[in-house]
C-alpha cells in the first residue's frame, strides 16, 4: 500500500466503523478527557484499531507493515481527537484563523493575510459530519434555540481554540459555518513580540546577540537596540503599573496577544481576577490569579453567568486587578468602570478604530447600562490611564488619560506613542 489516498481511505473506513459501533458517549469522554483512566481507555482503543488492521491487505494480498499501521493510526487519531483534514492548519503556527463555509470553501488567515486553505471536504455530507462531530465532542447543541454558539477547546497540545459555530438555520447557504481563532498555549513574551515588530521597531533578531541591558532597576522587557526600544520599555513598565489599560483595535489585531504578554509581567504580590467569555487570557506562573469564564444557558436551562455577573463578583473579593477579556455590552463596561473608580487596576479590550473611538464606545456601553449622559459616562473612564490601539499586529498609537479638562468639559487624551522627542523627554522625566 503506497498510495496516500489508500491510507486515508482505510483510516476513514475504520473511523466510520468506530462511530457506527461505539457508544457516542465514549467519544465525548475521550475528547473531553473526563476520567482518570482515560489514557488507558484511549490506548486500548488505539490497540484495538491496530489489531483490526491485521485483517486488511492490499490488492496483492500483502499485509500492512508496522510503519504503515502507524501511518494509518496517525490519520485515525487526527479524526478522533483532532480536526481531520483541518488538523495541519490547526497546528500551523503561522495561521491564526480558520473559517469553514462549505465542503469546498475553507479560508485561513496567515500572518494577517487571508487566502484559501487549499483543502476541501469530500462532499457536503462529509462537511456536515465534520461539524456535527466537533459539536458532539464539545457537548454543544446547535439547535433552533442555540443557533450561534461560542466555546473553547483546550485539548490540543499547542493551541487553545476559540470556536464560533453558526447553524445553517441562519446562513443563506443552509450550511453551518465554523470559525476557529487560535491562541498559542506557549504565550508570546514582550521580547518575542518586539522581534515580531509589534512595537514599531525590530530588535536585531533572535539569532543575534543583543546589547547588555542598561536598566539598573527592574526587569527589562525589550532590547536596548535603539532609543525607541529603550523608551518603549520604560513605557511598558509604566503601563503595567498604571491604574488601568484599555486595548482596542479590530478583530485579530493582536489585542489578546499583547494583553497575555503583559499579564505575565504583573507583580506576584498583586491579586488578579480574569473575567472572560472564553479561556484566552491565562498565566500559569502567577500565584494569586483567578481566571473565570461565562456560563451560557444551553437548551432548556435557564442558568447563565455573564461577564457582568463575574465583574460584580470581583468587586466583592480582595483584588488588586480586574481584567475583562473583551467588553461587548453595557453591564460589562459599567461593572469594570466601577471597579476602576474604586481603586482596582483594570484592563479590558473593545473593538475600535482609534483610541478616541474606543473611549467613546466604552462610554456608550456605560450609558446603556446606567442611563448616564455622555459626559458622566466618559468621566467614569478616568479610572483608566492608558488606551492602546493595535492594527495588523502592531501598536498603532497609545494615548494617556490625563483626567478631565474643566474648561472644555472633556477628557484629556495625551498622545505618548508614536514617540516624539517631547514624549521621550516626558517619559524619561516620569521615570
Amino acid at each position: 500500500m503506497t498510495d496516500e489516498k489508500a491510507y486515508q481511505d482505510l483510516a476513514k473506513t475504520l473511523v466510520e466503523e468506530f462511530y457506527r459501533n461505539q457508544n457516542q458517549g465514549l467519544v465525548t469522554n475521550l475528547n473531553k478527557r473526563n476520567y482518570e483512566n482515560l489514557g488507558v481507555t484511549r490506548e486500548k482503543l488505539i490497540a484495538n484499531l491496530k489489531d483490526q488492521m491485521k485483517e486488511y491487505t492490499d490488492e496483492n494480498g500483502r499485509s500492512l507493515t508496522e510503519e504503515e499501521k502507524e501511518k494509518v493510526l496517525d490519520l485515525i487519531k487526527r479524526d478522533l481527537w483532532g480536526y481531520g483534514i483541518l488538523d495541519p492548519l490547526i497546528h500551523n503556527p503561522r495561521i491564526s484563523d480558520i473559517k469553514t463555509y462549505s465542503a469546498g470553501d475553507v479560508r485561513i488567515k496567515t500572518q494577517g493575510k487571508r487566502s484559501g486553505a487549499g483543502v476541501t471536504f469530500e462532499n457536503t455530507g462529509a462537511y456536515q459530519n465534520f461539524v456535527q462531530r466537533i459539536l458532539e465532542r464539545n457537548k454543544i447543541n446547535l439547535g433552533t434555540a442555540n443557533a450561534i454558539q461560542t466555546f473553547t477547546d483546550s485539548s490540543q497540545e499547542d493551541f487553545i481554540l476559540r470556536i464560533t459555530a453558526m447553524s445553517g438555520l441562519l446562513t443563506d447557504s443552509g450550511l453551518p459555518c465554523i470559525a476557529f481563532r487560535k491562541i498559542p498555549k506557549e504565550k508570546y513574551t514582550l521580547r518575542t513580540l518586539e522581534d515580531a515588530g509589534m512595537f514599531g521597531h525590530r530588535a536585531g533578531g533572535r539569532g543575534e546577540k543583543q546589547k547588555e541591558a542598561k536598566q539598573s532597576a527592574g526587569k527589562q522587557f525589550l532590547s536596548d537596540a535603539t532609543k525607541e526600544s529603550e523608551t518603549m520599555d520604560r513605557l511598558l513598565h509604566q503601563m503595567i503599573s498604571s491604574k488601568g489599560i484599555l486595548f482596542t483595535g479590530k478583530g485579530a489585531s493582536g489585542k489578546t496577544t499583547l494583553m497575555n504578554a503583559m499579564l505575565a509581567e504583573i507583580p506576584h504580590d498583586e491579586s488578579i481576577m480574569i473575567c472572560q467569555e472564553n479561556s484566552e487570557l491565562f498565566d500559569q506562573e502567577h500565584p494569586d490569579l483567578l481566571a473565570a469564564h461565562v456560563l451560557v444557558n444551553g437548551g432548556d436551562s435557564k442558568v447563565s453567568y455573564t461577564l457582568g455577573d463575574l465583574t460584580r463578583a470581583a468587586l466583592l473579593m480582595d483584588l488588586d486587578r480586574v481584567i475583562v477579556g473583551e467588553v461587548k455590552e453595557g453591564s460589562e463596561a459599567a461593572g469594570l468602570s466601577k471597579a476602576s473608580m474604586t481603586g482596582h487596576k483594570c484592563w479590558t479590550s473593545v473593538h475600535g478604530e482609534s483610541c478616541e473611538m474606543a473611549v467613546d464606545k466604552m462610554a456608550d456601553y456605560i450609558s446603556q447600562a446606567t442611563g448616564y449622559g455622555t459626559r458622566e459616562a466618559l468621566k467614569q473612564l478616568t479610572g483608566f490611564e492608558y488606551v492602546v490601539h493595535l492594527r495588523n499586529f502592531h501598536i498603532d498609537e497609545i494615548k494617556r488619560i490625563d483626567g478631565w479638562d474643566k474648561k472644555t468639559d472633556s477628557m484629556i487624551l495625551t498622545p505618548v506613542y508614536p514617540f516624539s522627542e517631547k514624549s521621550r523627554q516626558t517619559e524619561r522625566a516620569e521615570t
